[in-house]
Order: C-alpha cells, then structure tokens, then sequence
C-alpha cells in the first residue's frame, strides 16, 4: 500500500481541485492510500462532498475557518502550518506527497524532517503565476526543495514543461495532462429540454454558457459584454454562469444594472457538470490565461461548441469544435463568432487523450517508481 497525501490550500470547486478530487476517486485503493491535506476545508462546496459521500479522509490544519482563525494565519500561519503538518505527516507516514498551488513555502521549515518522502508539485496554471521571479517565496522554496529533496515538477502540457525546466535550470518536469472521466459527460440520460425546465431556462433559448470561478483571470466581466451584445441579436438568449469566488458579487451588480437579471442564472457548487453541460449551446472561456482547463476538457467531451482565449495553451484544443479569439479582439468579434456556427477550429488530436484513465496511469508510475 503506497500512502499519499495530496496537499492543498483548501476543497473548492476549481479546476486544480477537481483534479486533485478525480485523483483521489481514480486512484485503485487496494493499493494507493490517498489523504487530502488543505489549510481549510469548505463543506458547502461539491468536490467536498463528493470526496466525503466516497469516504475520502479529508485534514484541515484549521478545523474551522472563520474571522479568528483567519487573522491567526495571517501573522502565525507561516510558522503555523508547517508546525501543523509535519505532525499530520508524522502520523500519517506517507510514502509521497503531492503539492497543489502555492504550499511549497510551508514545506521549507520541515524540509529536513521529510527527506526520504516522495515529493511532487504540479503546477496548475501558467508558471509565471506561482514563481514570480527569483526573490519569489514560492521560487526559493521550489529551487531549495529540488536541490535538497528531490521535488519532481509535474507540467499540465509540453510548452509549460519548457518553461519550468528553463526557469530552474533543469531538465526532468515530468508532464502529467489534466484528465477527465469522458464518459460522464457522453451519457446524460435526460434531455436538454428537461435539464432547461429543471433550471429554469426556457426551453427554447440559445444558451451562453461558461463555468469557472469569478477571479479577475476568468474575465468575467468581458463575458457580460459579449452577452449584452448577443441578446441585442438573437431575442431568445440566455447566460448561464456556474461557479463561486470573490467577484461573483461585482458581476451580480453589473448584470443588475445592464438590467439582464430575467436572461442570466448564476449556479454554484454543483456536482451535476455533465447536465449542466448538456443545457448549454456553446461555452464561452474568455480567460487572460490558464494552464489546461478542466472545463474546457468537458465541454469538448460534451460535444459543445466552444469559443475561447487565444492565452489558453493549444494542446487543449482537440475538436474542431474550438475556437479561439483574443481577449484584445472587440467583444462585437466575439459575439458575431459565437452566433455564426460555421466558424470552425482546427483538430488536434482526440479527447480519448485526455480520459482520466490516461493521467492516472501516468501519475502511478511516478508514485511508485520515481
């Protein structure tokens, strides 16, 4: 039995997490004991209580995470957390440790008591974003721990295996891609029509749909305009929006007051991505950048059309279904691209390439032979 531990900020319902949520689901449990380890666990959200309902253990270096725990981790939590793991590790004696986002830091002050654990780190989205630069906490931590315990980087694709291998001078970041169950989203047994009247959408709509977390890198905000656009065009258009996040209010107001409340739904924490999926017509990403999106994975799995941002790595652009658009381009460019279904992308590869199947195979490899 190989004992991982997965370790994370916290159990949202981003793309980084569901991943890490399907690793730990995928994984064969006859021989792979997987523990998620996070600062804070969020129980309202889905991926929480899917890995809870499958009896995934789940540890919270804080039980709970309100106003006081909050301002503690802001002034102790450097020292804090990695007082707290290490002991979380010395209990759990795991075998590999996986690190998600920015938690190598907290790794440093314990470095010396983990020698001999397996360590990885995927990097979820582009490097530029958790390595900001030599004088960057979680560069130096990165940099110490590859030099002294052997951290592997993980890349979601070949251009960001270049970039880290450059970044640390080195030449052994491996490339595990984000994968998905495909079958899920192939095998919605309830059509689009009854989905709609469950949700409210009328039937009949031309549905706009994106999700991902409101976070300024989502780009949010331009969606709303390209939406205020389409609905000046086509009379039955509707947007639907799934997903949490610090900015959900700012677009709640500005869709309060473009008046568009009666042609918007915002969703949140949801575990039923495939028919929600299946609602839609076309998915819109207009992302600044990602590393590879899981959303965009599944739209592609659920045959959707998709327009998206040209920031977005290609290799993710397997159907012709995919077009890409600068985030520079007029939202009137993105509006008529995304009501002229002839505009097509080009093929590159096939979805099978990214099943969940595929990156665990990968990912078990490392675990026990690296």
């Amino acid at each position: 039995m190989i004992r991982i531990i997965q370790f994370l900020p916290s159990i949202q319902d981003g793309g980084a997490e569901t991943l890490v949520k399907d690793y730990a689901l995928s994984l064969n449990r006859d021989y792979y004991d997987v523990k998620i380890v996070s600062i804070y666990n969020a129980k309202n959200v889905a991926n929480y209580k899917i890995l809870a309902a499958n009896s995934v253990k789940m540890i919270s270096i804080y039980k709970k995470w309100n106003k006081i725990n909050r301002a503690f981790n802001k002034v102790f939590g450097k020292l804090y957390i990695p007082h707290r793991f290490l002991r979380i590790i010395r209990y759990e004696k795991p075998d590999v440790i996986h690190v998600h986002m920015e938690m190598l830091r907290y790794l440093i002050p314990i470095s010396r008591h983990i020698k001999g654990i397996k360590l990885f780190y995927t990097c979820h989205s582009i490097p530029e974003r958790y390595f900001a630069g030599k004088n960057c906490v979680e560069y130096k931590a990165a940099k110490k721990l590859i030099n002294d315990n052997g951290l592997r980087l993980i890349a979601l694709h070949n251009e960001m295996k270049m970039k880290l291998d450059s970044m640390f001078d080195i030449n052994n970041t491996l490339v595990v891609r984000n994968g998905i169950d495909i079958s899920r989203f192939k095998n919605v047994n309830e059509t689009k029509e009854m989905i709609r009247e469950s949700l409210g959408i009328p039937t009949n709509a031309f549905v706009v749909g994106n999700i991902g977390r409101f976070f300024d890198v989502k780009n949010h905000g331009f969606l709303i305009e390209i939406f205020t656009l389409i609905q000046k065009k086509e009379t039955d258009a509707f947007l639907l929006l799934v997903g949490a996040g610090p900015l959900k209010e700012e677009i709640e107001d500005k869709i309060n007051g473009l008046d568009l409340n009666s042609r918007v739904l915002i969703l949140s924490h949801r575990s039923d991505i495939p028919r929600i999926l299946k609602a839609m017509d076309v998915f819109v990403l207009p992302s600044k950048y990602e590393g590879i999106p899981v959303t965009l994975l599944e739209a592609q799995a659920a045959g959707l059309r998709c327009i998206v941002s040209d920031k977005i790595n290609h290799e993710c652009f397997i159907c012709d279904t995919v077009v890409p658009l600068s985030i520079d381009d007029s939202p009137v460019i993105w509006c008529d691209t995304i009501l002229n279904p002839t505009i097509k992308g080009k093929s590159n590869g096939s979805i099978e390439d990214f099943h969940i199947k595929s990156s665990i195979k990968v990912l078990e490899q490392l675990y026990q032979n690296n």
